[in-house]
């Protein structure tokens, strides 16, 4: 038995490694196949597109160097935990662009995450014990139809008529401007939260429907099993049920989905950053993107594709732990 554990641990670890490469060369060749030179785009807004300031500059972020060289170069600094200098804010380093990024992105990221799956999960269960009921028609006929409106336009009705028109909440930025560089951190926490709110609701609703009738739809696929046939006909209370048998089993699909979820919180939600002009990791993907800036760029996709890789092997290596029902192959 420990031969098979240790066996399939390394075949996902193998596995983890193979993806996670794949991804990183797709990072380091998407940049370069969309066209446009950084170099001549840098020059054109700082020295009047002299050709002589472009040559410099391609020199000295190493883009006269043939295609191989730049990739080999790429994979070396991504080994030592380099990610490069950026080109649109040089010399300024791209892990200190992302690192000033990310905290924005988490905060309203896994918050949306975490509370959307918490009442998806109270709200399925209640639904799937009530169906039928009005409560759970009301529930499944909001959820399709949340589930088939935009979500650019979710977040702009929620800005125009909170923000704009009413003054309820704050139209864009993490944090009030003109604050001083003293302020003390607990008198930002209400601020933060202020500006945070408006995205994360957007994000709520959004991902909150089609989580509640997964659950409700595995907790009424578990009420039809044998073995919950069994518990009822030897006469065991319908919250037992639910609690010790049902509810257990009816997570377990949910687990993967929170673990991906999780990976691709690093990756930030890019029309919600765009939307209410937040400055996390999509809002700097996006300016990055404009500016030609590949340092960034990759560097960027490349957190996002370690956390996404990361989430999903432990995904695979804590679920057969909760189901010993899955093979270990």
């Amino acid at each position: 038995m420990a031969g098979n554990h240790i066996s399939y641990i390394l075949r996902r670890l193998v596995s983890a490694l193979f993806t996670l490469w794949v991804a990183l060369t797709i990072n380091f060749l998407i940049p370069r196949v969309m066209g446009g030179d950084p170099a001549e785009y840098i020059a054109s807004t700082t020295a009047m597109g002299s050709q002589e300031y472009a040559d410099i500059l391609r020199e000295r972020f190493g883009l006269d160097k043939g295609i191989a060289e730049q990739y080999i170069r790429y994979l070396g600094q991504l080994l030592k935990g380099d990610m490069g200098i950026s080109f649109s804010t040089y010399p300024v380093p791209v892990a200190d662009i992302i690192t000033r990024a990310m905290p924005w992105t988490l905060l309203i990221v896994l918050s949306s995450i975490l509370i959307s799956f918490a009442v998806a999960w109270v709200l399925g269960v209640l639904a799937a014990l009530k169906k039928g009921s009005l409560f759970d028609q009301a529930m499944v006929g909001v959820s399709y139809y949340l589930q088939s409106t935009p979500y650019f336009y979710i977040s702009m009705i929620l800005i125009m008529s909170l923000a704009y028109h009413l003054g309820v909440f704050p139209l864009a930025h993490a944090m009030p401007t003109g604050l001083p560089y003293d302020t003390p951190w607990y008198m930002l926490v209400g601020p933060v939260i202020y500006h945070a709110f408006l995205p994360v609701f957007s994000l709520i609703i959004v991902s909150l429907a089609g989580r509640m009738v997964m659950m409700r739809s595995n907790i009424l696929q578990i009420f039809s099993e044998d073995y919950i046939t069994l518990a009822q006909a030897k006469g065991l209370r319908r919250g037992t049920i639910l609690t010790k048998y049902a509810l257990r089993n009816a997570l377990l699909p949910s687990f993967t989905s929170l673990m991906l979820n999780l990976g691709n919180a690093v990756g930030g939600a890019i029309t919600t950053e765009m939307i209410f002009s937040y400055p996390g990791i999509g809002y700097t993907i996006m300016n990055a993107i404009h500016a030609q800036d590949y340092p960034l760029i990759q560097g960027c996709f490349a957190i996002i594709a370690v956390s996404v890789v990361v989430m999903n092997l432990l995904a695979d290596l804590i679920y057969p732990l909760l189901d010993p029902r899955v093979a270990l192959s």
